[in-house]
């Protein structure tokens, strides 16, 4: 459920953060959820991610699923300088919002982590082609038949 309150706090977080330069950068946690949205903050920069992310409880055995797709409302992947992370962390707590450090920006690969065990680790190469190439190979069958 979308709680205003909490997406109003997020927002004075995003604007003060934006504005004194301590947020690089930010992409809405939406469609697709978090897998999704760290694999289009990594495509097009030329810089992966490494990720260790705790597992998100799921009353019907999704587990792995609902960390990485999970849809829900209010969340935000953002990436501070070196070094920034505390004051970030702080801002935060100010807002009251949770915060959490899911990784750092690194290397030329997208891995992701759940309690410890890799989920996913590809070349960012490959998640750009395939980001590039997703709605050209879905209509694919379409036109074959047309």
């Amino acid at each position: 459920m979308l709680d205003l309150k909490r997406e109003a706090a997020l927002h004075r977080v995003l604007i003060e953060g934006a504005s004194s330069g301590l947020i690089r950068s930010a992409q809405d946690c939406s469609e697709g959820g978090l897998a999704i949205t760290l694999a289009e903050c990594c495509v097009g920069t030329g810089l992966g991610v490494r990720t260790q992310l705790p597992s998100v409880a799921s009353a019907i055995g999704f587990g792995d699923i609902a960390t990485l797709f999970g849809e829900s409302a209010s969340r935000v992947v953002l990436s501070v300088a070196a070094g920034r992370e505390a004051e970030l962390m702080s801002l935060a707590a100010r807002e009251h919002l949770p915060a959490h450090r899911l990784g750092v920006v690194t290397g030329k690969r997208v891995q992701m982590a759940i309690d410890g065990g890799t989920v996913i680790d590809e070349p960012l190469a490959e998640v750009e082609r395939t980001s590039g190439t997703a709605i050209g190979r879905y209509f694919e069958p379409a036109n074959a038949i047309a």
